[in-house]
C-alpha cells in the first residue's frame, strides 16, 4: 500500500466577505508520505477547518491542498476521514457498516474478505452481526476505523475521534490506530488538542495559533512505535511540548493585548 504526500501552499481563507481577519492565514506545509503527523492548537485555531480541506470537503479561499502532486478538488476514497462521532448507520450491522466504503465503490464481492480481517484486527470478532447500536462507544468507533481503512486509502485524516471516549478505551485506540497507520504505510494527519494525544500518536506535531489560524512552530516525536507513556523519553517530549504550546499561546496573548491598546 502506498501513501501520499500532502502540500499546502499559501492557504488562506476566509468563510464570508464579512471577517476582518481569516480563519486560516497563509498556511504552508509539507507532509511526506507515511509521517504520522498531529495539528494542535486551542479551539477556534482552523485545526479542523484545514482538515477538512485535505480532505476536499472544503476548499480555500486562496492557495492549494496538493496530494501527490493533485490539487484537491473532491473528496476520494484514498483519503478517508474520521469524525469525533462514528456515524453510522443505526439500522444496519456492525459487518454492513464497515463494508460501506467498499459497496460505494462497487467492489464489495471481491473485498469482502478485507473488511472481516479488518474487523478483526479492531476487536469485532464476536460482534461482526450485531446492529451498531448495540456496541460502546469505542467499539463504534472501531467499526468506523475499519470502515476507513476497507478502502486501503492512503491518507487517514482524524478530526478528534476519540475524544468522547473512557479514558482506558482513549489510550488504547490511539495506540492501535497509531501503530496501524505505521504498519501499513499511512499517511496520518490528527486534529487534536490534547498534548498526550499528539506525543503519542505523531512523528511530527503542528503547532497553530489562533486569531488568525497559523502555523506557529512543529516538534519531532521520534520514538518508536507502540509508545512506552511511562518511558522517561516520553514524559520529555511531552513536557517540551507543553511548554513550547505555553510559550506560543503567551506571546498570542501578549500580540492581542497589544493590538487592543
Amino acid at each position: 500500500m502506498s501513501a501520499s504526500n500532502i502540500w499546502i501552499s499559501d492557504l488562506t481563507h476566509y468563510y464570508n466577505k464579512k471577517q476582518k481577519s481569516p480563519t486560516l492565514d497563509n498556511i504552508n506545509l509539507s507532509i511526506p508520505k507515511g509521517q504520522l503527523t498531529a495539528l494542535i492548537g486551542r479551539s477556534g485555531c482552523g485545526k479542523s477547518t484545514l482538515l477538512q480541506m485535505m480532505a476536499g470537503l472544503l476548499f480555500p479561499s486562496d492557495g492549494a491542498v496538493r496530494i501527490n502532486g493533485q490539487t484537491i478538488v473532491k473528496p476520494s476514497a484514498k483519503w478517508n476521514m474520521m469524525f469525533q462521532k462514528p456515524s453510522l448507520y443505526p439500522w444496519m450491522t456492525v459487518r454492513e457498516n464497515a463494508a460501506l466504503g467498499l459497496v460505494f465503490a462497487g467492489t464489495y464481492k471481491e473485498k469482502a474478505d478485507r473488511v472481516e480481517e479488518l474487523l478483526d484486527m479492531v476487536g469485532l470478532k464476536e460482534h461482526k452481526d450485531k446492529n451498531v447500536q448495540q456496541l460502546s462507544g469505542g467499539q463504534q468507533q472501531r467499526v468506523a476505523l475499519a470502515r476507513s481503512l476497507a478502502t486501503e486509502p492512503e491518507i487517514l485524516l482524524l478530526d478528534e475521534p476519540f475524544s468522547a471516549l473512557d479514558a482506558f478505551t482513549r489510550t488504547a485506540l490511539q495506540t492501535e490506530v497509531a501503530q496501524i497507520c505505521h504498519d501499513q504505510n499511512i499517511t496520518m494527519v490528527l486534529v487534536t488538542h490534547d498534548i498526550e494525544e499528539a506525543v503519542a500518536m505523531a512523528d511530527k506535531v503542528i503547532i497553530m495559533s489562533h486569531n488568525p489560524g497559523k502555523i506557529v512552530g512543529e516538534k519531532d516525536i521520534p520514538l518508536h512505535y507502540p509508545r512506552d507513556r511511562s518511558s522517561k523519553d516520553f514524559a520529555t517530549l511531552k513536557e517540551e511540548l507543553f511548554a513550547e504550546f505555553e510559550k506560543i499561546d503567551l506571546e498570542k496573548q501578549r500580540e492581542l493585548e497589544a493590538m487592543a491598546s
